[in-house]
């Protein structure tokens, strides 16, 4: 093999000092990029985290919030609470959070009205579901079960239709309110199989119940969560469940597709969001602690005895879900014709 020249070894000596001093100079720049994206990444928590519920305390929501704040509290390393800020179909508790600094530590958890159905039912709305918040992901969702009195002559869903084809004044049906998915769905029911279906709405779903009860109204879809016990009870019957598939909870309950009334799956969901402009890596981290929260096996089994299931997603899956519904729900909002001042 052929020795280097001498010259070239004389110039590799003179230039070795300035290969390794360009190294050390590249790997300090790296070093300093690394350094600096580090610096920018926002530490989280760095104080306590609100979640903001749009309902009062004691509901399912407020129920669904403080099951996943007991569990994020561990993780986080910082006390969740749970803010009750009831009112406006959502709008102040929304209003709040909106409002808050984009850092992820106030968070808005709440149903499927606040996000799909109320900015298409108020006249007057004072936020975007969709542009104003940042996804986190959906915690969980209760299917709708059409309920109907004890002792109604309807023992099936064919029966129910056939009542309403064959009375010159149809049959009713309670909702939980206006606008409500209730309503959206009995509207929906009756549009797909005919005759006449009377909307009747209430405050809420226990007054609602009540009536269906004592036989005052024909008919509800109300979800799982609080069918489920007056089923169990002999306290009205279930014709079916407005769901893709049987719910664990009342396994015996056909869906409404399986007795031939398909696409009309509907259930009340929840979901976690934060203010747009949020770091997406405090968002990252959010999302991480609330999919820890759904997998804990009190939370496991505190929702399955709710009838609830659990909807974990990615803050991309939740945004193309939002998305989604808020395409599905809001034409069904202005059709009804219903609107709230």
């Amino acid at each position: 093999m052929q020795r280097p020249h001498r010259a070239h070894r004389l110039i590799a000596r003179l230039l070795a000092p300035f290969a390794i001093g360009a190294a050390l100079a590249a790997l300090a720049a790296l070093t300093g990029s690394a350094g600096a994206a580090t610096a920018q990444a926002p530490a989280f928590p760095t104080r306590p985290v609100t979640i903001v519920v749009p309902f009062p305390a004691g509901g399912i929501t407020d129920m669904i919030a403080r099951q996943v704040a007991q569990q994020m509290q561990t993780d986080l390393g910082k006390p969740v609470i749970v803010e009750n800020r009831p009112g406006g179909g959502g709008q102040i508790a929304a209003l709040a959070v909106k409002r808050a600094e984009p850092d992820g530590h106030t968070v808005f958890v709440a149903a499927t009205e606040m996000f799909a159905i109320n900015p298409g039912l108020y006249r007057n709305f004072s936020y975007d579901p969709l542009k104003d918040f940042k996804p986190v992901t959906a915690l969980a969702a209760s299917p709708l079960v059409l309920v109907v009195p004890q002792n109604s002559p309807a023992k099936s869903v064919k029966d129910l239709v056939a009542l309403a084809k064959s009375r010159a004044d149809g049959v009713n049906y309670a909702s939980q309110g206006i606008g409500s998915i209730g309503h959206l769905l009995g509207g929906l029911f009756g549009d797909k199989t005919g005759g006449k279906f009377t909307h009747v709405a209430y405050k809420g779903s226990a007054p609602a119940l009540q009536d269906v009860m004592a036989g005052q109204v024909d008919m509800m879809f109300d979800p799982v969560i609080t069918t489920s016990p007056l089923i169990k009870g002999g306290k009205v019957k279930a014709l079916a469940i407005a769901s893709s598939k049987r719910s664990p909870s009342l396994p015996d309950v056909r869906t409404l597709a399986e007795l031939g009334v398909p696409g009309l799956d509907a259930g009340v969901w929840f979901g976690m969001v934060v203010r747009s402009g949020t770091p997406d890596a405090v968002v990252a981290r959010l999302n991480e602690s609330a999919l820890k929260a759904l997998k804990a096996p009190e939370v496991a089994s505190r929702f399955a005895d709710q009838g609830l299931d659990p909807m974990p997603m990615s803050p991309q899956q939740f945004g193309t879900f939002l998305a989604s519904e808020n395409t599905r729900w809001t034409p069904l909002v202005k059709a009804s014709g219903a609107s709230v001042e």
